[in-house]
């Protein structure tokens, strides 16, 4: 009898402690509650119960933006309200069907909003109300010019490829380990070269413990070592600082990492909420994956034809596709499909590709350099952009290939 109470004892505690952030990430597939919740860009599953924003971060017209997603497991959402003032008013938020919820209003300086978030599904039940709340203040305080600096001073080093120098902006308590970071992103270096990487603050959030949270978009470009051939890709991600002494270090990174790829699982701590991006990620031997690859391909006096899965080239048709000369057109194999766009590969949505309606299986496809292509092969995307294509003269194909 006493080891079956210590053993119900023991489920009790750890459910209790499980309770603690169970209104961002949900208990079970039947909890009311939110699956993330962002503040200008910035999650406040980690900022603690008081948030700083910044008015220099702001959009033009000063507004402060909220968005989420509901769960309600099996049942739908019925509502979504909002108060920022401690519950003393309430405002109904306007929601899509899969929960997904925004709202815009202007703060002002100085001035503290206590936030509550009610959802309520179609049966009735609401999540746990006081476990959503916040309070938000706006400060006029310039902290974006010291989230820049810090910002360009690793991807300075990491550019360059100096190890010291970037593990000097790195915090001593990094929450993903130091010595693995280092590690990680040593084999970064070794793995890739002709680093080139871009960035542009979107917000700026502090929370508890003087830590600060920095969403950015970033666009980066690479060569890989083992593969021969440069990589691209743009995402959004978000970064932790520690601010010590009126200088800030970096305390943590989500997916998708721009600093650490080769060691992803050990480097990030989370991912950031909504991503749908096809990101670069490095495996232990050097190959990468994801994001985008350029490829240049010569045969004499035949096509020249490529395989999506393996990288492997060949000449003459026989592979995935092929690209002939005289037609300046793609061929394919049956049962592939291929669907064109107006655009180039660089703007493609992972949703916009992953469509079927428009793909066909006709088996060649006329195209026009700049443009992208894609094929639905083996219930996989691949996606493709000619750059140059062959000619009467020339058997050579440059185009960029990517895998949604």
């Amino acid at each position: 009898m006493k080891k079956i109470i210590l053993i119900l004892a023991t489920i009790l505690a750890i459910s209790a402690s499980a309770d603690a952030k169970w209104w961002i990430f949900g208990k079970s597939n039947d909890e009311v509650g939110l699956k993330y919740l962002q503040i200008n860009k910035i999650p406040v599953d980690e900022t603690g119960a008081k948030i700083k924003l910044f008015k220099e971060t702001l959009g033009p017209d000063g507004t402060l933006k909220l968005n989420g997603k509901a769960s309600v497991g099996k049942s739908a959402v019925g509502s979504i309200r909002i108060s920022l003032d401690d519950k003393a008013t309430w405002q109904d938020l306007k929601f899509a069907d899969n929960g997904t919820f925004e709202y815009q209003f202007k703060p002002e300086t100085g001035k503290t909003y206590v936030m509550y978030l009610e959802v309520t599904d179609t049966a009735g039940k609401t999540n746990k109300v006081e476990e959503t709340r916040k309070e938000l203040t706006l400060s006029e305080e310039n902290i974006q010019a010291k989230v820049r600096e810090t910002l360009d001073a690793l991807f300075a080093a990491y550019d360059s490829e100096n190890l010291s120098a970037f593990m000097a902006g790195v915090g001593e308590n990094f929450a993903g380990d130091k010595a693995i970071l280092e590690r990680a992103v040593k084999r970064d270096f070794d793995a890739l070269s002709n680093i080139t990487m871009r960035y542009a603050i979107n917000n700026v959030a502090a929370g508890s413990q003087g830590r600060v949270f920095v969403s950015i978009t970033y666009n980066r470009m690479v060569f890989v070592n083992k593969s021969g051939a440069s990589s691209q890709d743009t995402g959004i991600t978000e970064f932790v600082f520690d601010s010590k002494e009126g200088k800030l270090a970096l305390y943590s990174m989500k997916q998708p990492l721009v600093f650490g790829l080769s060691d992803a699982s050990n480097v990030a701590t989370g991912e950031v909420a909504g991503n749908t991006a096809s990101n670069l990620v490095l495996d232990e031997t050097g190959d990468i994956g994801g994001g985008m690859q350029t490829v240049t391909h010569t045969c004499s006096g035949t096509f020249p034809s490529y395989r999506f899965s393996t990288g492997e080239k060949s000449c003459g048709p026989g592979l995935d596709v092929w690209f002939y000369d005289w037609t300046s057109g793609i061929g394919y194999s049956s049962p592939t499909q291929s669907k064109g766009f107006s655009k180039s590969l660089y703007y493609l949505t992972s949703a916009e590709v992953k469509d079927l309606a428009g793909y066909a299986a006709a088996g060649s496809i006329a195209v026009v350099t700049g443009n992208a292509y894609c094929f639905h092969l083996n219930a996989e995307f691949y996606c493709v952009e000619p750059v140059s294509m062959p000619s009467a003269t020339d058997e050579t194909v440059t185009f960029k290939v990517k895998k949604f």
